[in-house]
Order: C-alpha cells, then structure tokens, then sequence
C-alpha cells in the first residue's frame, strides 16, 4: 500500500496507526513497529523505513557484529 510521507516520519513511535480507508481490515495496536525498533536499538542497532504512497514500503535493519573477531 505505500504510506504517505507525514505519517511515515510517525511510523516508529509508540502506538501510532496509520488512517485511511484501507486500514478498516487491518488490526493491531500499533505497538510492533515501535517494539522492533526498540529492540533493534538496545542491540545498537539502527531501523528505517522508505516507502512511495500506493506503491509499496522497505523496511531495512542493520545490527552490529560484535565479539565474531
């Protein structure tokens, strides 16, 4: 579905949902996306997010290799 560039600045905080007349079907309490990057941060880690409204949406992670020398 792609999400509008205001609501992607959003996407990772805390209970945030996406409106719109799609989202009718879609059910959560807008906790997972806030809950990944929490997790992903305390690994010192980083998340984002790139996405073109009506198109589609790339969510990419990155953690950093540690104690593997």
């Amino acid at each position: 579905m792609g999400i509008k560039p205001d609501d992607l600045l959003r996407i990772f905080d805390r209970y945030y949902r996406v409106e719109g007349s799609q989202m009718f079907s879609i059910s959560g309490f807008g906790i997972g996306l806030y809950l990944c990057r929490e997790i992903i941060q305390r690994h010192m880690g980083e998340i984002s997010a790139k996405s073109v409204f009506g198109s589609g949406s790339t969510f990419t992670f990155s953690l950093p290799l540690i104690g593997l020398e």
